[in-house]
């Protein structure tokens, strides 16, 4: 099986490319800076940690998990760490001596990582003590969703595993048919609260699986494959879903946008809309990002397109957080893009780092932004 980010794809079919941020371009000049006001947004850098460099191109999804007053945030190389979120000092460090890609994940006092080489691994979360490690047949690359009774994890192979949360033992395992070209990286999936497992599957479908069999409840097409050849045919559901209430919005890679019943997989509303990097709701507003890097906020009611950003394209953008009266997007040059969530007018950008690796993450009044070398904390 082969595994490419979606916008290297049509380069792959030009001579003399050259992969940057995970992310094959041409050998062109660069875009032109976009221009934006230089808007006072009221806010600074606090602290920032440095972590060992992580390679755009990975597909890992090492997002930093804020819970209460403690950050906890693992490195590629090894390391699991909490840190306090007021300063950034270290509570405590663990190096599990494996390479990382996917978490960590918190609920209660349990802290779940994955591992390039297939295996989930429990931590207390209070001190780092290693509870348990569950084998696993692919490595993992969408941090898995944890609860005080099961965890899920789901595996570059296409399997998804049900995981006891106090002992690590298989209660379950969904199996799935994986196409020959996929996109590299995983949505994560979704525990809802109506006893419900949320997946977005490689073949562009939504399925909801219920939590003490693993059995499929509904299944939903958002993409549905077009074309003869393998690339034409390519779809994903590769951004996390997203619940809201009653409702979960899903997207797809070359397919569609939509808004789904929970309990019954009922459609409610959908829209042409190919996307990957991740949506978020900001009040009435669905905001995502989509596959050519323009940046949508949608009534999240109906789908009815409220404004575009289309100014930032050229970049590769990270799906989209909402901070108050603003939408924030990181880019491949290290920028983060402040933009009107009223409009979506680019307000300011603002060098951070290295190249953005997961979108910006608003929490109580603070903004942590994860570049390839560094968690930087904005208050």
């Amino acid at each position: 099986m082969i595994k490419f980010l979606p916008v290297l794809l049509a380069s792959l079919l030009a001579a003399g490319c050259t992969s940057y941020g995970g992310v094959a371009r041409q050998d062109l000049p660069p875009p032109p800076e976009p221009r934006a006001h230089r808007a006072d947004v009221g806010v600074r850098t606090i602290w920032s940690h440095s972590l060992p460099r992580l390679p755009s191109d990975s597909g890992f999804d090492l997002r930093p998990e804020v819970v209460g007053d403690t950050v906890y945030i693992a490195s590629h190389s090894g390391q699991v760490s909490a840190l306090r979120a007021a300063d950034g000092v270290v509570l405590w460090q663990r190096d599990l001596r494996r390479p990382l890609s996917a978490g960590p994940a918190v609920a209660g006092d349990l802290l779940v990582i994955g591992s390039r080489d297939g295996e989930a691994i429990g931590l207390r979360a209070s001190d780092g003590e290693l509870l348990w490690r569950s084998g696993v047949t692919s490595e993992i690359l969408a941090r898995p969703a944890v609860s005080r009774d099961l965890v899920v994890v789901r595996v570059a192979d296409g399997r998804v595993f049900g995981l006891d949360a106090a002992t690590g033992r298989r209660l379950w395992l969904h199996e799935h048919t994986v196409p020959a070209l996929t996109v590299r990286g995983t949505s994560s999936p979704v525990l809802a609260p109506r006893q419900l497992v949320l997946v977005g599957l490689d073949s562009g479908r939504l399925v909801a699986l219920a939590p003490d069999s693993g059995r499929v409840l509904w299944e939903v097409a958002v993409a549905v494959p077009r074309g003869r050849t393998d690339l034409e045919r390519l779809v994903n559901v590769d951004a996390d879903p997203v619940l809201l209430r009653n409702d979960v919005n899903v997207s797809a890679y070359n397919g569609r946008l939509m808004a789904i019943d929970v309990a019954s997989g009922r459609i409610r509303w959908e829209r042409e809309l190919s996307a990957y990097a991740g949506l978020t709701v900001a009040g009435d507003l669905l905001l995502v990002t989509d596959a050519e890097q323009r940046v949508w906020a949608f009534d999240r009611f109906t789908g009815t397109a409220v404004w575009r950003q289309d100014d930032l394209r050229g970049l590769r953008l990270t799906g989209p957080a909402a901070h108050g009266e603003y939408v924030l997007v990181g880019d491949d040059t290290g920028h983060l893009n402040w933009l009107s969530v009223q409009d979506g007018s680019l307000l300011r950008r603002e060098k951070i780092g290295g190249p953005f690796v997961s979108a910006p993450i608003s929490r109580a009044g603070s903004i942590y932004l994860l570049t390839a070398d560094r968690l930087t904390v904005l208050r």
